[in-house]
Protein backbone atom coordinates (compact mmCIF):
# COMPACT_ATOMS: atom_id res chain seq x y z
CA UNK A 1 0.00 0.00 0.00
CA UNK A 2 1.41 3.40 -0.98
CA UNK A 3 0.41 6.54 0.89
CA UNK A 4 0.73 9.90 -0.76
CA UNK A 5 2.24 12.86 1.06
CA UNK A 6 -0.87 14.79 -0.03
CA UNK A 7 -3.53 13.44 2.31
CA UNK A 8 -6.81 15.31 2.12
CA UNK A 9 -7.93 16.46 5.56
CA UNK A 10 -11.40 17.75 4.71
CA UNK A 11 -13.22 16.38 1.69
CA UNK A 12 -14.39 19.70 0.31
CA UNK A 13 -14.56 23.39 1.21
CA UNK A 14 -17.60 24.44 3.18
CA UNK A 15 -18.99 27.32 5.19
CA UNK A 16 -17.14 27.88 8.47
CA UNK A 17 -18.30 30.40 11.04
CA UNK A 18 -15.14 30.57 13.12
CA UNK A 19 -11.63 29.08 13.06
CA UNK A 20 -8.93 29.18 15.69
CA UNK A 21 -5.28 29.21 14.58
CA UNK A 22 -2.13 28.78 16.64
CA UNK A 23 1.38 27.39 16.56
CA UNK A 24 3.51 25.48 19.02
CA UNK A 25 7.10 24.36 18.99
CA UNK A 26 8.68 20.98 19.48
CA UNK A 27 12.31 19.93 19.49
CA UNK A 28 13.18 17.41 16.77
CA UNK A 29 16.74 16.07 17.07
CA UNK A 30 17.91 19.23 18.82
CA UNK A 31 16.26 21.64 16.36
CA UNK A 32 13.19 23.68 17.24
CA UNK A 33 10.35 23.18 14.76
CA UNK A 34 7.04 25.06 14.74
CA UNK A 35 3.78 23.20 14.20
CA UNK A 36 0.90 25.33 12.85
CA UNK A 37 -2.69 24.23 13.36
CA UNK A 38 -6.16 25.43 12.40
CA UNK A 39 -9.30 24.04 14.04
CA UNK A 40 -12.95 24.66 13.18
CA UNK A 41 -14.50 26.00 16.39
CA UNK A 42 -17.98 24.60 15.75
CA UNK A 43 -17.13 21.05 14.65
CA UNK A 44 -13.76 20.70 16.40
CA UNK A 45 -12.38 19.37 13.13
CA UNK A 46 -8.75 19.83 12.23
CA UNK A 47 -8.48 21.89 9.03
CA UNK A 48 -4.75 22.23 8.51
CA UNK A 49 -1.53 21.12 10.14
CA UNK A 50 1.95 22.07 8.97
CA UNK A 51 5.55 22.30 10.18
CA UNK A 52 8.14 25.01 9.57
CA UNK A 53 11.55 25.97 10.91
CA UNK A 54 10.50 29.53 11.65
CA UNK A 55 7.46 31.48 12.65
CA UNK A 56 6.80 34.87 11.23
CA UNK A 57 4.47 36.92 9.08
CA UNK A 58 5.19 34.98 5.88
CA UNK A 59 4.73 31.61 7.59
CA UNK A 60 1.41 32.80 9.04
CA UNK A 61 0.27 34.11 5.65
CA UNK A 62 1.07 30.85 3.84
CA UNK A 63 -0.58 28.75 6.53
CA UNK A 64 -3.74 30.90 6.56
CA UNK A 65 -3.99 30.63 2.75
CA UNK A 66 -3.78 26.84 3.06
CA UNK A 67 -6.52 26.90 5.71
CA UNK A 68 -8.81 29.17 3.66
CA UNK A 69 -8.82 26.65 0.80
CA UNK A 70 -11.18 24.60 2.98
CA UNK A 71 -13.62 27.49 3.44
CA UNK A 72 -16.15 28.88 0.96
CA UNK A 73 -16.40 32.07 3.01
CA UNK A 74 -14.04 34.25 5.02
CA UNK A 75 -14.60 33.03 8.59
CA UNK A 76 -13.78 34.86 11.80
CA UNK A 77 -10.25 33.85 12.87
CA UNK A 78 -9.35 33.60 16.55
CA UNK A 79 -5.66 33.95 17.39
CA UNK A 80 -3.40 34.83 20.29
CA UNK A 81 -1.52 38.14 20.36
CA UNK A 82 1.48 36.90 18.41
CA UNK A 83 2.63 39.75 16.13
CA UNK A 84 2.85 37.66 12.93
CA UNK A 85 -0.91 37.02 12.82
CA UNK A 86 -2.01 40.65 12.63
CA UNK A 87 -0.06 41.42 9.45
CA UNK A 88 -1.13 38.18 7.70
CA UNK A 89 -4.80 38.52 8.65
CA UNK A 90 -4.98 42.15 7.58
CA UNK A 91 -3.22 41.33 4.32
CA UNK A 92 -5.84 38.65 3.59
CA UNK A 93 -8.69 40.97 4.61
CA UNK A 94 -9.95 38.61 7.32
CA UNK A 95 -11.92 39.50 10.41
CA UNK A 96 -10.07 38.34 13.50
CA UNK A 97 -10.14 38.49 17.28
CA UNK A 98 -7.46 38.03 19.92
CA UNK A 99 -8.33 35.59 22.70
CA UNK A 100 -6.26 34.17 25.47
CA UNK A 101 -8.66 31.42 26.52
CA UNK A 102 -12.24 30.68 25.49
CA UNK A 103 -12.69 29.33 21.96
CA UNK A 104 -8.92 29.13 21.45
CA UNK A 105 -8.91 26.19 23.85
CA UNK A 106 -9.88 23.93 20.92
CA UNK A 107 -6.52 24.37 19.23
CA UNK A 108 -4.63 24.20 22.54
CA UNK A 109 -6.40 20.92 23.34
CA UNK A 110 -5.32 19.54 19.96
CA UNK A 111 -1.67 20.52 20.60
CA UNK A 112 -1.76 18.79 23.98
CA UNK A 113 -3.08 15.64 22.29
CA UNK A 114 -0.41 15.84 19.55
CA UNK A 115 2.42 16.25 22.07
CA UNK A 116 1.13 13.41 24.25
CA UNK A 117 0.98 11.04 21.27
CA UNK A 118 4.40 11.98 19.85
CA UNK A 119 6.43 12.55 23.02
CA UNK A 120 8.16 9.19 22.85
CA UNK A 121 9.49 9.37 19.30
CA UNK A 122 9.38 12.89 17.80
CA UNK A 123 13.06 13.46 18.58
CA UNK A 124 14.00 10.31 16.63
CA UNK A 125 12.74 11.42 13.20
CA UNK A 126 15.50 11.03 10.66
CA UNK A 127 16.56 13.46 7.97
CA UNK A 128 19.60 14.14 5.83
CA UNK A 129 19.15 17.90 5.83
CA UNK A 130 16.69 20.61 6.88
CA UNK A 131 14.51 20.33 3.76
CA UNK A 132 14.22 16.57 4.12
CA UNK A 133 13.48 16.97 7.83
CA UNK A 134 10.52 19.28 7.19
CA UNK A 135 9.22 16.99 4.42
CA UNK A 136 9.41 14.00 6.79
CA UNK A 137 7.70 15.92 9.58
CA UNK A 138 4.94 17.20 7.28
CA UNK A 139 4.34 13.66 6.00
CA UNK A 140 4.09 12.44 9.58
CA UNK A 141 1.68 15.29 10.41
CA UNK A 142 -0.48 14.34 7.42
CA UNK A 143 -0.66 10.77 8.68
CA UNK A 144 -1.34 11.99 12.21
CA UNK A 145 -4.18 14.15 10.85
CA UNK A 146 -5.67 11.13 9.10
CA UNK A 147 -5.52 9.22 12.39
CA UNK A 148 -6.92 12.17 14.37
CA UNK A 149 -9.86 12.69 12.00
CA UNK A 150 -10.87 9.04 11.56
CA UNK A 151 -9.47 6.29 13.79
CA UNK A 152 -9.26 8.33 17.01
CA UNK A 153 -12.89 9.40 16.75
CA UNK A 154 -14.02 5.79 16.34
CA UNK A 155 -12.02 4.75 19.42
CA UNK A 156 -14.01 7.22 21.49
Amino acid sequence: MILSSKIIIASKPRYRRCITVDETKICVKGVWVYIWSAVDVDSGGLLALEASYSRGCLNALLFLKKTLKLCINKPMIIVDKSPWYRWALERLGLEYRHERLGLRNRVERFFRYLKERTMVFHHKMSSRDYKQGIRNLNLFLSLFTLYYQTIRIEDG
